[in-house]
């Protein structure tokens, strides 16, 4: 649904985790598979009150930690917590050593279905398209792995920039690089409070994914269920270099 008067677009930027990967099966089985590796029990709704709990622990900490000390300091300390709250003895945090590396892989990673499909379709009508994130090295190993690198024409992740959603200056920063204006560009991100309060602060057009269908309104913010619905939301033209 469109408000008023809407620019044309010619570029689209996505967040990429839950908007365009996701955990094979779920983070909660991807625990759950790793400890029955290890030869230790534990249930799906366990480990999903274990991340509930250790997310809201760590809620406060960013993605722009810059030393690689500080990133292994802080997961290490994220999965010995995750551990903790599974009710499981880690005196030597073996385990949780196990838990970091997984989780900092990009081999848990699959694409949604629509997402190739979606963005092939913007690509062939001329859009410039890219991935603004919060995350690690990670995230853009598993886009490359998956194949949707390849639809990119730019991949900024907080951690090589220095700041992260909402923080507007990660949006800017990227389209500054392509001249591009606010007004021409659209994010679409599965985080309201994040990925939609990010970009609009940027002057740039939010889309919400809404792939649980949570079905609740936002305001005036454009919402899709799946990522193919996008490019039949705005008027489009082709990306032109200095425009």
């Amino acid at each position: 649904m469109q408000f008023g008067w809407i620019e044309e677009k010619c570029a689209f930027f996505f967040s990429a985790s839950e908007t365009l990967i996701t955990y094979k099966g779920s983070k909660e089985s991807v625990l759950v598979s790793l400890l029955e590796e290890l030869g230790i029990r534990t249930t799906i709704p366990s480990a999903k009150i274990a991340f509930l709990t250790t997310e809201m622990l760590i809620s406060s900490r960013g993605y722009t930690i810059k030393s690689e000390e500080e990133k292994n300091k802080f997961w290490n300390e994220f999965s010995a917590t995750l551990i903790r709250n599974c009710g499981i003895e880690d005196k030597d945090g073996t385990i949780a050593a196990l838990v970091a590396k997984k989780f900092r892989s990009p081999d848990i990673w699959v694409a949604y279905p629509d997402v190739q499909p979606a963005l092939e379709a913007l690509k062939k009508r001329g859009c410039l398209l890219g991935v603004i994130a919060n995350g690690e090295h990670y995230v853009k190993e598993a886009l490359v792995k998956l194949s949707l690198a390849e639809y990119l024409d730019v991949i900024t992740i907080s951690e090589d920039v220095g700041v992260e959603k909402p923080d507007p200056r990660i949006f800017q920063l990227t389209i500054e690089k392509f001249s591009l204006r606010p007004e021409q560009c659209v994010y679409v991100g599965d985080v309201p409070e994040i990925d939609l309060v990010g970009a609009r602060n940027a002057g740039i057009t939010p889309v919400w994914i809404d792939r649980n269908r949570l079905a609740r309104k936002i305001g005036e913010i454009n919402k899709v269920e799946v990522l193919t619905d996008v490019e039949f939301l705005f008027p489009i033209i082709p990306y032109k270099k200095d425009e």
